[in-house]
């Protein structure tokens, strides 16, 4: 009679379990790279596996791209009880770790590689991204933007300091609204929360300067700012928001006015000149100061449109006075060198007449 095969658990004549024949390893995984430094961490249509070059075949790999597709949802960064619904999907999860698609930094916590630091703290929260934090998403800049990541949580959500999720570089918001908003994937609130939140928590200046960037670009309004500055606590946000100006286009402007006001000067923004149009800041009514961030100045074009407009403002008895941006950058007593300097020099020249030679009226086309 033919040897019957050993059951599971049996033994041969020498005493040791006989060994069970390897099943081959399919050549598809043999190809994934060994390391996840290997893989290249760039953002690929959802249908494909960004870390193996392309679409991965198979049944798992189907899988993988679904989990990732999950994540991607919430901005790169989950919990284990937000995209793990079945039992099945820890070896999905497993296997995704396994070639470089996912990153595991915290516990139950998944990353996709390449996703912005500051969403994953926020997400890490299950919060959302609001103060200097979110200005910084929007484009609202700052003069000395904090290292802190700023999150918003409800208040009911509780947070204390632990290994699992340290609080140290992290700045916790409880805002009365807290309502989700979401720009360049990145988590937000909505701008008046964001602005209203800067106006409590950040240093004067920056402050301002958020508030003026929010209002300028018609993110929100003085009325949707002020409802959510309720409380005694707020007294001190909601004089910074009176304070705030929806002309001012830049950090800049917001500087340069901030300080010529507390030095009593007279001070009027967004001054309308015919045939020139707005201007930056206009002093003691005739003298215009317009600042000049290089990002903004340093084409032939804008070099030749300036100069344009101080032509005009002269044209119009404006005397003008540019203003670099080295020269607001270097605090106010700079500022207020420069524009003392000028108020004194033109107040007081004897040199500003107008020829009486009639020749030379006529050629200059006054008479």
């Amino acid at each position: 009679a033919a040897p019957s095969l050993p059951r599971s658990g049996a033994h041969d004549a020498a005493g040791e379990r006989p060994s069970r024949p390897r099943r081959p390893i399919s050549p598809k995984y043999r190809a994934l790279p060994s390391s996840p430094e290997a893989v290249p961490r760039t953002h690929p249509l959802p249908c494909e596996c960004r870390h193996t070059g392309g679409s991965i075949m198979g049944g798992m790999d189907f899988e993988i791209n679904s989990l990732l597709t999950r994540i991607d949802a919430l901005h790169g960064a989950a919990h284990w009880d937000e995209v793990l619904l079945r039992p099945s999907d820890q070896a999905v999860k497993d296997a995704a770790i396994a070639v470089g698609a996912l990153t595991q930094p915290y516990r139950r916590f998944l990353v996709r590689p390449g996703t912005d630091p500051r969403i994953v703290r926020a997400r890490h929260f299950r919060g959302r991204l609001t103060c200097a934090s979110a200005a910084e998403v929007l484009g609202y800049r700052m003069w000395n933007p904090p290292e802190d990541v700023h999150i918003a949580l409800p208040p009911n959500h509780a947070v204390r300091d632990s290994t699992r999720r340290p609080l140290a570089g992290v700045r916790i918001h409880r805002p009365v609204e807290l309502t989700p908003a979401t720009v360049d994937d990145f988590p937000i609130v909505r701008p008046a929360e964001i602005v209203a939140c800067a106006l409590s928590c950040l240093d004067e200046l920056d402050a301002i300067s958020v508030a003026d960037a929010a209002l300028n670009r018609r993110d929100t309004t003085k009325e949707e700012i002020d409802e959510l500055l309720a409380g005694r606590y707020a007294t001190t946000a909601r004089e910074r928001l009176a304070e705030a100006d929806s002309h001012a286009r830049s950090h800049l402007e917001t500087r340069v006015r901030l300080c010529l006001k507390r030095a009593g000067l007279s001070v009027e923004t967004g001054f309308i000149i015919d045939d020139l149009g707005e201007t930056d800041t206009l002093i003691e009514g005739w003298l215009l100061a317009e600042t000049d961030g290089f990002e903004y100045h340093s084409s032939k074009e804008q070099f030749i449109k300036d100069r344009r407009r101080d032509q005009t403002a002269l044209a119009h008895g404006y005397i003008p006075l540019r203003l670099t941006y080295d020269d607001v950058a270097a605090g106010e007593k700079n500022i207020l060198r420069i524009v003392g300097g000028a108020l004194r020099g033109v107040a007081h020249s004897s040199r500003v007449r107008i020829p009486e030679n009639p020749v030379v009226l006529r050629n200059l086309g006054w008479t």
